[in-house]
C-alpha cells in the first residue's frame, strides 16, 4: 500500500537525529530571546568559534569508534600553538612554524599510539599521561607564560575568508570530509568499526590491530595540531592552557551525538552538530550577559543530561534488538 505525501513527510522527520532536534530548539530559543543572536556578525561568530572545537570533535569520534579516548587533545592544542609562537620567533617562516606544531602534535599522538598498542595499556591512563606531558614542554617553551606571535601574516588562518566565508570554516569542512572519507570509504574506516566491536574477533580476522590504533591517536593529534593552530591565530599567541577542557567537550559531542562510549558505532554528523549545539549554547549564553560561572554550570548541567540521554537512548535501541 503506497503511502500518501504526508506520512512519507513524517517517516523522513522521524529519521532526523535527536541532536538535530535539540540544536534546532537552541537556535530559535536564542533567536528569540537574544536581539544580537541571529545577527549576521554572530553567525560568522559562531563558526570561527565552533571551528576549534569541531574539529578535535571529528578526531575524537574516530578514537571512540575504535573503542579508545583521547584526553590529550586539549593540550595539544596549548601545544600547538606555543611551538608555533615559538619557532615563528626564532625566525622561521608562519607555515613552516604552523606544519612543526601540527607535526609536534602528530608525533604526540604517534607516541601515545605506540604505548597503548604495544604496552597494552589503556588509553585514558596513556593519554592523560600525555596531557601532561604536552603541557610541561608547552609550559617549558614559554616560561610558564604566553608567547606573542609577531608575523602578522599569520593572523589570516582564523582571519581570512574565502567566498564570503571566514578561513575556519574551510579548515574545518576539509578536515570533516578527509574523516568522513576514511570512515565510510576505506579500509581503515571498516577495520576502526571492527576494531571497535570486537578487538579480539578483528586481530582473528588478520586486521592489524595495532597499526590501526596507531594511526587513529596519529589522525587525532593531527587534528588537534590543526586547532591548536586556528586558536593561536585567533588570539595571536601561544599559551600553554589555552585549550584546556577541549577534550571534555569533544568527547561530550561525540556522545551526545549518538556515538556509544564503548565504541564499535559512530557518527561524524552527530559529533559535529552535538559540538555546533556546544558552540551555540555557550554563545547564547554569553550574549544573555550571564557570569561565565552561571554559563560553565548551565553547559555543565545540559551536556550531563545529554550524554545520560543518549546513553540511554543507545542502551535502549540494543534491547530492542
Amino acid at each position: 500500500m503506497q503511502q500518501n505525501p504526508s506520512s512519507r513527510f513524517l517517516s523522513k522527520l522521524g529519521t532526523v537525529p535527536s541532536i538535530a532536534w535539540i540544536l534546532l530548539a537552541l537556535l530559535v530559543i536564542f533567536s528569540i530571546i537574544t536581539p544580537h543572536f541571529a545577527t549576521l556578525d554572530n553567525v560568522f561568530n559562531l563558526i570561527i568559534q565552533g571551528a576549534v572545537l569541531t574539529i578535535v570533535a571529528t578526531g575524537m569520534v574516530v578514537v571512540i569508534t575504535s573503542g579508545g579516548i583521547d584526553l590529550s587533545v586539549g593540550s595539544l592544542i596549548g601545544l600547538a600553538g606555543t611551538v608555533i609562537a615559538f619557532t615563528i620567533n626564532q625566525g622561521l617562516s608562519w607555515p613552516l612554524a604552523t606544519l612543526v606544531g601540527v607535526l609536534i602534535c602528530s608525533l604526540a599522538g604517534l607516541i601515545s599510539g605506540l604505548i597503548i598498542s604495544k604496552g597494552r595499556i589503556f588509553p585514558f591512563v596513556v593519554t592523560f599521561g600525555m596531557l601532561f606531558i604536552a603541557q610541561s614542554i608547552a609550559l617549558g617553551l614559554s616560561n610558564g607564560g604566553s608567547i606573542h606571535i609577531g608575523d602578522p601574516g599569520f593572523a589570516i588562518i582564523n582571519g581570512g575568508s574565502f567566498l564570503y566565508l571566514p578561513d575556519p570554516f574551510w579548515i574545518t569542512f576539509g578536515a570533516a570530509i578527509i574523516v568522513l572519507f576514511l570512515l565510510k570509504r576505506t579500509v581503515f574506516g571498516r577495520y576502526i568499526f571492527t576494531i571497535g566491536s570486537d578487538d579480539t574477533s578483528a586481530s582473528w580476522m588478520g586486521i592489524k590491530v595495532d597499526v590501526i590504533r596507531i594511526l587513529v591517536y596519529i589522525l587525532s593529534g593531527t587534528l588537534a595540531g590543526i586547532a591548536g593552530a586556528i586558536m593561536a591565530s585567533r588570539v595571536n599567541t601561544g599559551n600553554a592552557l589555552i585549550g584546556q577542557q577541549t577534550e571534555f567537550f569533544a568527547i561530550a559531542s561525540v556522545v551526545i551525538g549518538g556515538t556509544p562510549i564503548a565504541g564499535g558505532r559512530g557518527s561524524l554528523a552527530g559529533a559535529i552538530l552535538g559540538s555546533m549545539v556546544i558552540t551555540v549554547l555557550q554563545n547564547g549564553l554569553a550574549l544573555q550577559g550571564l557570569s561565565s560561572e552561571l554559563t560553565s554550570a548551565i553547559v555543565g548541567v545540559t551536556l550531563m543530561l545529554g550524554v545520560i540521554l543518549s546513553q540511554l537512548v543507545y542502551r535502549g535501541g540494543l534491547r530492542g534488538k
